[in-house]
C-alpha cells in the first residue's frame, strides 16, 4: 500500500532551495572555518607588508587602519565549534557505526496523510520501538556530517518529532512538523522514501 498523498507531489523540474534545511553540514562548517583562517592569515600578511625596512609601520598624517584578521579568526572558531557540536551529536547517538540507510527505506510499507504530516507503517523488522527510534536518531545524525544526498528524506526537516509504537504484526510512526507550512513538504519526502524503498 503506497500512501495516499501523491497530489502533495510537485511537477516542476526547476531546481529549488530545499525547504526546511537543519542548516550547514559540519564538512560545511569546516570548509567554512578554513576559509576564514584563510582570511585571517592573508590580512595579517598584508598588515606586515605594509611596515618598513625596520619593522615599524610608517607614520603617515591621518592614517588609519582597521585590521579584520580578528573577526575571521572568530568566525573560524564558530564554524569549528558548530562542526564539532555536530560531530558530538553524531556519535552519542551512533556510537561506532552509523545507519546510512534510513529505516524508513529499509522496512517501509505505506503510509497515510495527517494533519501534521505523516503516519508512515514499518515491517515488523524494523522494532522494537525503541532500537527503531535509536536507528531513527543516528540516520538524522549522520546526515548532518557531510553531503548524503539526503534532500528527499524526511527525517533531515527541521523540528521534526517522531513517535514509534508496535510490536510483531509491525510498527506504525507518526512524523509531524511544528511549522504547519512544511508538512506538504514532510509527505512529498514521505512518499519518495517508500517508493525508494520498493525499487
Amino acid at each position: 500500500m503506497l500512501l495516499a498523498i501523491a497530489g502533495c507531489v510537485g511537477s516542476s523540474q526547476e531546481p529549488r532551495p530545499s525547504p526546511g534545511s537543519r542548516g550547514p553540514r559540519a564538512s560545511e562548517h569546516i570548509a567554512k572555518a578554513r576559509e576564514h583562517e584563510d582570511a585571517a592569515r592573508d590580512s595579517a600578511l598584508r598588515a606586515d607588508m605594509r611596515s618598513d625596512a625596520t619593522g615599524r609601520e610608517p607614520l603617515l598624517v591621518g592614517h588609519a587602519r582597521w585590521d579584520t584578521s580578528a573577526e575571521h579568526e572568530r568566525a573560524a572558531a564558530h564554524h569549528r565549534s558548530s562542526a564539532a557540536a555536530l560531530e558530538a551529536e553524531f556519535e552519542q547517538a551512533c556510537g561506532d557505526h552509523a545507519i546510512t540507510v534510513s529505516p524508513i527505506v529499509r522496512y517501509g510499507m505505506g503510509g497515510s496523510p495527517t494533519a501534521n504530516g505523516v503516519i508512515l507503517y514499518l515491517s515488523p523488522q524494523a522494532g522494537p520501538a525503541e532500537r527503531l527510534i535509536a536507528d531513527l536518531r543516528c540516520h538524522r545524525a549522520w546526515m548532518m556530517l557531510g553531503p548524503a544526498n539526503m534532500d528527499n528524506c524526511p527525517l533531515d526537516l527541521d523540528g521534526l518529532v517522531l513517535d514509534a509504537y508496535g510490536e510483531d504484526e509491525g510498527f506504525t510512526l507518526t512524523l509531524s512538523v511544528r511549522d504547519p507550512e512544511l508538512v506538504p513538504e514532510l509527505q512529498r519526502r514521505a512518499i519518495h522514501d517508500l517508493e525508494l524503498g520498493r525499487r
